[in-house]
């Protein structure tokens, strides 16, 4: 598209969007609005029946109260610690193998089994801990870490395998 067409376009765009804010801004309320009743149907073949009047009320005799027992709370049991193992994810420069424990639904701690990586790649496996550990999931930003892009896929596809697992 054209430089010319695109200012043309973002122009006409702008002064509709004035109009329909100045309409709505100068809009009254019409106030005539009254909803209909919907007509309800009797049937023919029934008689109404006769409405007797209630008996006059005698004041009751009062009853003595007792205390309700409360019932006694059932201990709960505490969520169950289940931890599993992925399977060995080989890459470039190593391989990666982690055991993830959860407490309940929540991931509570991930153990590296094998963190094999050359050349101080491996620094990166307990930066990409800590962030799984902060996330709960198997997917989180890794836009704040550079040059280690294999480790960190690596990282994921045993975090990934292991989590499903559960």
């Amino acid at each position: 598209m054209r430089k010319s067409t695109q200012v043309l376009m973002g122009a006409l765009s702008l002064v509709s969007v004035a109009v329909g804010v100045e309409i709505g801004a100068t809009a009254k309320p019409s106030g005539i609005f009254t909803p209909s009743p919907t007509p309800t149907t009797t049937d023919p073949t029934t008689t109404p029946k006769p409405t007797t009047p209630n008996p006059t009320p005698t004041s009751p005799t009062p009853k003595p109260t007792t205390p309700t027992p409360k019932p006694t709370p059932k201990p709960t049991k505490p969520p169950a610690v289940v931890s599993h193992q992925s399977n060995a994810v080989s890459y470039r420069f190593g391989t990666v193998q982690l055991t993830v424990t959860k407490t309940g639904t929540k991931i509570t701690d991930i153990n590296m089994d094998r963190a094999g990586a050359t050349n101080g790649r491996a620094a990166s496996f307990p930066y990409l801990v800590s962030l799984a550990l902060q996330a709960q999931s198997g997917s989180f930003d890794t836009s704040m870490m550079s040059g280690a892009t294999y480790s960190t896929d690596a990282f994921m596809q045993a975090l990934n395998n292991a989590l499903g697992k559960f």
